[in-house]
């Protein structure tokens, strides 16, 4: 058999799958075959034949060796898989159109008669090319980098640490008690069939009084700075509420009609479920750059790439076992930002006004957060609150994002149970209680088996633990 195949094959599933080497499907295969092979692969025509027979091998190897987990797919059917992927297999590997921009280079070479890992001959053929000595198809070349584009920068995602996410009904308790949540509801029962907006798209003033004292926004009308009073010319001066009416329409529960605020009549049963409509709320958060970072002579670069902050900012309290400082929140932030925009550095002085301005805007996000319930704010460290973990795990879930909970682990096999475990101390003995009680026949014999033949250490302590 050709070794080469399955190395290929296998660094692929670590790298670029879920790195479960002795689980394979059908599906896995195909696209192992059909799209990886063909995109990055580089084998000369006379050894594609050899392809699928050694994966072949490889499936037969895992099932003598007993290294083919227990929600691995049938030996059989996985052959009778590879079977029907021989022939499509050897028309994607002679695709160009399917290469990345690696294999398309090194395939020519290799049709050339040139040995790619030849350095000499391979400037020798480089020069050529920009001397336009050798003749390019550039639609095809169009299509190599696009496949080139797509398959470098895939919108995948690291495996995330097991969380304990809390059920709906605790959910729904904690939400309810979310302040952003009941000032949604009180501002859409206030508005009845509607207020009429200044011809700016502004709440009236006199509304927007009204309004600051039925939600106890805080926001100070008329303030006095000293001896003077300053007199409040506009809703748009009150921070809380204009940041609250930008989050009921990013929420989708108001919207403006005809120079009116109205309700949302489809909302109903939305603001009916306080959990529906704090995910509602969580997912309109990310749309509010303008109005929580506000917009002048001095603005920062949260504003122009808010989402980006409010993802960095949950996601480092997510994956984070212990409460998070704040700066490093704020420097979090303000790198996101400063990626999302291509942003380079200035001056030294110009770099500090950025971050300030910046660090600023972090806290305000940070205000919202802990409005609506998702954190806890210490006097240097912030903590995501079980609402904010739920909130986030199925914002991630709507993403793609596997999120992984205990219930789900508990069907898995003890490989996948004790690494799980391992990396996620915080979940660990709930974790292997939970699948201990789900599979009280065998667990005992399957964490002995794998503390035998692991050669992780932590893993085999683990193992023997709750064997």
């Amino acid at each position: 058999m050709d070794p080469f195949s399955v190395e290929a094959l296998l660094d692929h599933r670590w790298a670029d799958g879920d790195g479960l080497l002795g689980r394979w499907l059908p599906e896995d295969l195909e696209e192992a075959l059909l799209d990886w092979f063909p995109r990055k692969v580089t084998l000369p025509p006379e050894r594609w034949a050899a392809v699928t027979p050694a994966v072949g091998a490889f499936v037969d190897f895992l099932f003598d060796q007993d290294l083919a987990d227990r929600l691995c797919a049938d030996q059989q059917l996985l052959h009778a898989a590879l079977d029907k992927l021989a022939a499509p297999f050897a028309d994607a590997m002679a695709d160009q159109s399917r290469y990345g921009i690696a294999k398309f280079w090194a395939m020519r070479m290799l049709n050339e008669g040139i040995d790619p890992t030849d350095q000499a001959a391979a400037e020798r053929f480089i020069a050529d090319l920009h001397a336009g000595r050798v003749a390019v198809d550039e639609d095809l070349l169009n299509q190599v980098m696009t496949n080139h584009l797509l398959g470098e920068h895939p919108d995948q995602h690291p495996p995330l640490p097991l969380v304990a996410v809390p059920d709906d009904d605790t959910l729904r308790g904690l939400a309810a008690e979310s302040v952003v949540v009941r000032r949604l509801r009180e501002l859409v029962r206030w508005l009845g069939d509607g207020r009429t907006l200044t011809t700016t798209g502004r709440l009236r003033l006199a509304d927007a009084r009204e309004l600051v004292a039925l939600l106890e926004t805080g926001d100070v009308l008329d303030p006095m700075i000293g001896d003077r009073v300053f007199k409040t010319r506009s809703s748009d001066e009150l921070y809380v509420l204009t940041v609250l009416v930008a989050w009921a329409r990013a929420a989708r529960v108001v919207r403006v009609v005809k120079g009116r605020l109205v309700p949302v009549k489809s909302a109903a049963k939305v603001l009916a479920d306080p959990l529906a409509l704090s995910r509602r709320a969580f997912t309109g958060l990310f749309e509010l750059g303008e109005a929580v970072c506000g917009g002048g002579w001095a603005e920062s670069v949260l504003r122009w790439r808010f989402d980006e902050a409010v993802f960095a900012v949950t996601m480092a309290l997510f994956i984070a076992p212990e409460p998070v400082e704040a700066d490093e929140l704020r420097q979090l932030a303000y790198q996101a930002a400063c990626d999302g925009l291509g942003f380079d550095s200035g001056t030294e002085e110009q770099k500090r006004s950025w971050r300030r301005l910046a660090d600023n805007d972090t806290d305000r996000l940070l205000d919202q957060l802990a409005r609506l319930g998702v954190i806890e704010k210490g006097e240097a460290v912030v903590t995501l609150t079980p609402l904010g973990v739920g909130l986030l795990a199925g914002h991630l879930r709507e993403q793609g994002v596997t999120v992984p909970t205990i219930d789900q682990l508990t069907d898995e096999t003890a490989e996948v149970v004790v690494a799980t475990a391992t990396g996620s101390p915080a979940e660990t003995a709930a974790l292997m209680h939970a699948w201990c009680a789900r599979n009280p026949a065998t667990a005992s014999s399957e964490l002995r088996a794998l503390a035998e033949r692991t050669d992780d250490s932590e893993h085999r302590r683990l193992a023997l633990a709750y064997a």
